[in-house]
C-alpha cells in the first residue's frame, strides 16, 4: 500500500510540473508554434490560419530582446524535438506570410537566437 501512495505521489508531481510547464512564457510558445510545425519541417504544404494566430501571440510574448533569446531558443528545441529538418525557406517567409512582423522564428535547427 505504501508503494502505491508513493506511486501516486510521483505520477500526480510530474503531472503537475508537466502542466506548469506549459503556463510559462516558453511553453505557451511551444504549444502555439506547434501548430505551424508541421508547416516549417515540410510535412504540411499549406500554411494554417492557426499557425498564423500563433505567430501573432509569439510576437506578442517577446517585446524585449531577452524575450526573443529566451522564445527563438525554446522554438529550436520544439523544432529538433519534432524530429524533422526545417525548410528554411518556409521557416523565413512565416511571419511575412502571416503578416507579422517578428524575427523569433527560427529558420533551423542550428539557428543562431542570440542575434
Amino acid at each position: 500500500m505504501a508503494r502505491l501512495l508513493l506511486l501516486v505521489a510521483i505520477l500526480a508531481a510530474a503531472m503537475l510540473r508537466a502542466s506548469s510547464d506549459t503556463h510559462t512564457d516558453c511553453g505557451i510558445a511551444q504549444t502555439a508554434f506547434g501548430e505551424c510545425v508541421p508547416y516549417v519541417t515540410g510535412e504540411d504544404p499549406s500554411l494554417a490560419v492557426q499557425c498564423c494566430s500563433a505567430v501573432r501571440d509569439i510576437k506578442e510574448l517577446t517585446p524585449t530582446v531577452e524575450d526573443r533569446r529566451a522564445i527563438c531558443a525554446c522554438l529550436v528545441q520544439e523544432l529538433k524535438d519534432a524530429g524533422g529538418s526545417v525548410d528554411s525557406s518556409k521557416a523565413s517567409g512565416l511571419a511575412r506570410a502571416c503578416g507579422v512582423s517578428t524575427d523569433v522564428i527560427p529558420t533551423s535547427l542550428s539557428f543562431d537566437c542570440s542575434k
